[in-house]
């Protein structure tokens, strides 16, 4: 009988056991699972966490639903390979170069406290932040090599961008207008009369409560619009508005025109460059993961 009731004990024990260790599993794989493999090295589903909270730490008010998430992994899987191939060429990371980004980190917050209360409320430590960090140098001078090193933008690209997309650097059209908001019709008479004859130049525009503005056509009220449209360069038109006046003044007109060459010149090279580096990047990672062995897993 103590046999049996032993037996049975051992017995209890047993499924009690694996009950807690299968419990532990299904924890565990709630907490961090395998998500992807790049050349035997795993990314898991805490990887992806940790990374989402760094990008959500450098920048609050990035919004993290499954599209991103997504993106991103293809952006660890991309970082993996890229790391891998920083540490081929035996790259080092410079300890003063973290020293002064964590010090930079630091210092954005009111004290010390404040920064590890910041780490611990997006899920990181000082350890992670610190490798993230090693990763991004690493990151930054193997892409400084293959991909930035190739890009170059001549005189020649940037004059052939402009004259055959013209209409892109387009100004609209703008007025300069004074606006007063007047409590009755006779002030805004009596506003009206004095710009006629004074001209608005000699007016104290603070005492008038005249407000001078510089506005594209589209940023106008409607309203707006359609009586700025009617005037005339110095010319007035007074419009009842519910309970007050506004008396409109239209100083001039800017046509629409196209910006010089000159002045598009910087603004056509950022735009090149970013585009070459995009199809250079894409290019260079697309071969690194053609040499690759890569599984992701649902």
């Amino acid at each position: 009988m103590k046999k049996k009731i032993k037996l049975v004990w051992i017995a209890a024990f047993v499924v009690s056991f694996l009950t807690l260790a299968d419990s532990l599993a299904i924890k565990a794989e709630s907490v961090s699972r395998i998500i992807a493999n790049v050349n035997g090295e795993i990314i898991t589903s805490k990887d992806l966490d940790d990374y989402c909270n760094f990008l959500k730490y450098k920048n609050p008010e990035i919004e993290i639903n499954e599209e991103f998430k997504k993106n991103l992994l293809q952006r660890l899987i991309e970082d993996k390979l890229i790391i891998s191939q920083a540490r081929k060429e035996k790259i080092e990371v410079p300890s003063s170069w973290i020293k002064d980004r964590m010090q930079a980190f630091i210092s954005s917050y009111p004290s010390y406290e404040a920064f590890e209360a910041s780490l611990i409320k997006e899920g990181l430590t000082i350890t992670a932040l610190k490798e993230k960090l090693k990763a991004e140098y690493l990151t930054q001078k193997i892409i400084d090599k293959y991909v930035r090193s190739k890009i170059s933008i001549s005189p020649q690209e940037i004059t052939d961008f402009y004259n055959n997309n013209k209409e892109i650097f387009r100004e609209p059209k703008k007025y300069i207008i004074w606006m007063a908001k007047i409590d009755s019709e006779e002030e805004a008479e009596e506003l009206n009369n004095k710009i006629k004859s004074e001209g608005i130049d000699s007016l104290d525009k603070k005492s008038y409560r005249l407000v001078k503005l510089e506005v594209e056509e589209k940023s106008l009220k409607e309203e707006i619009k359609t009586i700025v449209a009617t005037l005339k360069e110095g010319e007035t038109k007074i419009q009842k508005s519910s309970d007050f006046y506004y008396l409109i003044y239209l100083e001039k007109v800017i046509p629409s025109k196209i910006t010089p060459l000159e002045k598009a010149k910087e603004k056509i090279h950022s735009y090149l460059w970013e585009k070459k580096f995009r199809e250079e990047f894409t290019r260079w990672t697309n071969n690194l993961k053609k040499e690759a062995l890569i599984k992701v897993y649902d």
